[in-house]
C-alpha cells in the first residue's frame, strides 16, 4: 500500500538519486551499497555503520533517502526525522528486521519517514526508495499496509483483527509501557510524565486489559516484542 504525503519530490525522468545507507554493521553496509549501486538510477551512494558519522555525511551529501536500521540505537530514527526537519536529508526508510508494531506506530508521527522490512527483499525496498523520490510518495511493507491509515487526527495503525497489540493503544499509554518496560516504577513514571500516581495506575491497568496481559512483568516483553524498546 503506497501512502500520500505532502512533500518535495523529484518529477518524472529525476536527476540521479542519492542514496545514503546507516546500517548496524559493515556488512550489512557493503552488501546493500552493492545492489543499490547496481541500479540505473542510483547516481552516489555512501553508507556508515556509525550513527553520527552517517548523519555527518548526510549534511554533506544531503541524500534523497536515508535507509536506516533501527537496531543501530533506541534513537537513530528520531535523529533521522530531525534530519528531515533541518533539511539535509529529503526522506527517511526505516529498515526493520521485521514488523515492530510499535516502532511503526511511532514512525507514523514522523513526516516523510517511510518503513519497509527486511522480509520483503531488496526489490522492494528498491522500488520504495524510487517511489518515495520520484513520486513524493510515503511507502509501507506489504506486510503492514493494510492496516495504516489517515484519519483526522494523523496517521494511525489499525490492530490486527483479534489480536491484541500495542496498535490499540493511546500516546499516553505508549509513553507508560515504555517507561515500566525499562524499569521504572509507578512513582518514577508519574514524575517523569508529571501526573499523579493514581492516573499512571490507570493507564497501566487500561493498557494491561487492551494487551491482555495478566502481571505486570508481561508488559516488558511485549515492549521488547513490538519494538517500543531496544534490548
Amino acid at each position: 500500500m503506497i501512502q500520500q504525503f505532502s512533500g518535495s519530490k523529484v518529477e518524472g525522468n529525476s536527476p540521479e538519486i542519492r542514496v545514503m545507507l546507516m546500517l548496524a554493521n559493515s556488512l550489512d553496509c557493503d552488501a546493500l551499497s552493492m545492489l543499490y549501486s547496481g541500479q540505473q538510477q542510483i547516481g552516489s551512494i555512501e553508507a556508515s555503520s556509525d550513527i553520527d558519522l552517517g548523519l555527518a555525511k548526510c549534511r554533506r551529501m544531503m541524500p534523497h533517502v536515508l535507509v536506516i536500521d533501527p537496531s543501530m540505537a533506541f534513537d537513530v530514527v528520531q535523529r533521522a526525522a530531525e534530519a528531515i526537519q533541518q533539511s539535509y536529508v529529503r526522506h527517511t526508510i526505516v529498515l526493520d528486521s521485521r514488523l515492530h508494531e510499535g516502532r511503526l506506530a511511532a514512525i507514523l508521527k514522523m513526516p516523510s519517514v517511510s518503513y519497509m522490512t527486511r522480509q520483503s527483499g531488496f526489490l522492494a525496498l528498491f522500488a520504495a526508495t524510487i517511489r518515495v523520490v520520484t513520486r513524493g510518495e510515503r511507502i509501507f511493507d506489504p506486510v503492514c499496509a493494510d492496516r495504516v491509515r489517515r484519519t483526522p487526527r494523523g496517521w494511525r495503525l489499525e490492530q490486527a483483527h483479534g489480536k491484541p497489540s500495542v496498535a490499540a493503544l493511546t500516546s499516553r499509554e505508549l509513553d507508560v509501557i515504555k517507561l515500566l518496560a525499562q524499569g521504572n516504577s509507578v512513582r518514577d513514571c508519574a514524575e517523569q510524565l508529571q501526573l499523579a500516581e493514581s492516573t499512571i495506575d490507570n493507564h497501566k491497568s487500561r493498557l494491561m486489559r487492551k494487551l491482555q496481559v495478566h502481571k505486570a512483568a508481561e508488559l516488558t516483553s511485549v515492549a521488547i516484542r513490538d519494538g517500543l524498546i531496544l534490548v
